[in-house]
């Protein structure tokens, strides 16, 4: 019996019995799929449990080192790596007073005093020495966001925890277009927003009840439709500041009424679930669900959880206010 076949059978034996027969073989497989690509995301390069930095950059020059005396300290690296300072998308890279350390490359290529670019995203070449490397960003100011896959979480990550497959949460909600297209304001647990792309709703009932989730869109990934939400369960077994889904787009397009599933089974903690070195988008006021989704993946750990916390209580880097959604 194969990895998948044994998953399967197991998947089999968790899902509750009332609703077992609904799930079809295929869907648990995709289900096992999908949860074991998180996984072993967890222990990639990009995963949130190696991020060890995320820090604003003020005017004026900046050095990176784990020295105490830098602007941003880093772990396992030299006492001194490096000077920076920018100007618009240039980013001049010096010399430390002692020389680069040993070891240290920019873009893959062993440092030099050079000036470097940010590339169209904003993100600048990678700096590295050893286990960590960073970059910078230019987005609502300048950043460093460092990584080390030496980092404690990413030693010490064991497993995610899961909901059992219920085919309750897989379900298959209206698409309800905008007349035109609208700005989906969403703000970040750091206070800033970013201007998203919203097409219409997805409505759906749930224990008698009618919902609707508002996605933005991003018709260059897999899974175009991206849904940040929260429900009742964030109060007790699941990430206090809610969780991400992904949905394939609408039956009939983004335009036309139509019909869209959502598999809360396959729900998501975001980054900021693993890590303070993080940013992470916030549930819209009308993605904030009064019901609970007792779906999809679970609080990671004791150490990340803030639990049985009342409405309006999560700890401050939450607490921003709401962004109205305007009329394009």
């Amino acid at each position: 019996m194969n990895r998948y076949a044994s998953a399967l059978c197991g998947l089999l034996l968790l899902a509750p019995q009332q609703h077992a027969q609904a799930l079809s073989p295929a869907e648990l497989l995709a289900i096992q799929v999908f949860r074991d690509h998180l996984q072993e995301s967890m222990r990639g390069p990009q995963s949130p449990l190696n991020m060890v930095q995320l820090q604003q950059l003020e005017g004026g020059g900046t050095t990176v080192g784990s020295g105490a005396g830098n602007t941003v300290q880093l772990p396992h690296v030299a006492g001194s790596v490096i000077q920076v300072s920018f100007s618009g998308d240039d980013i001049t890279v010096k010399a430390p007073p002692n020389g680069f350390p040993t070891g240290l490359t920019i873009g893959g290529k062993p440092a030099t005093a050079e000036t470097v670019r940010f590339d169209a995203g904003g993100t600048s070449p990678e700096f590295r020495q050893g286990s960590v490397s960073f970059v910078f960003r230019r987005k609502f100011g300048y950043w460093l966001v460092g990584r080390d896959m030496q980092a404690p979480a990413m030693l010490a990550f064991h497993t995610l925890h899961w909901y059992a497959p219920d085919a309750r949460y897989r379900i298959t909600a209206e698409w309800k277009p905008y007349p035109a297209p609208r700005v989906l304001r969403i703000a970040n647990i750091l206070g800033q927003v970013n201007d998203e792309t919203s097409y219409g709703v997805a409505e759906f009932t749930l224990d008698g009840q009618t919902y609707q989730l508002e996605p933005s869109v991003d018709t260059a990934r897999a899974q175009p439709l991206f849904f940040v939400f929260r429900d009742s369960t964030s109060r007790t077994t699941t990430y206090p500041a809610g969780r991400f889904l992904d949905a394939a787009l609408p039956s009939n397009g983004l335009a036309q009424p139509g019909t869209v599933v959502l598999d809360f089974n396959r729900a998501r903690n975001p980054w900021c679930a693993f890590s303070v070195h993080t940013s992470c988008p916030l549930p819209p006021q009308g993605n904030r669900l009064p019901v609970a989704i007792s779906a999809g993946e679970r609080r990671y750990s004791p150490e990340t959880a803030h639990i049985n916390l009342p409405e309006g209580r999560g700890p401050a880097r939450w607490a921003v206010k709401e962004a109205p959604v305007n009329p394009r």
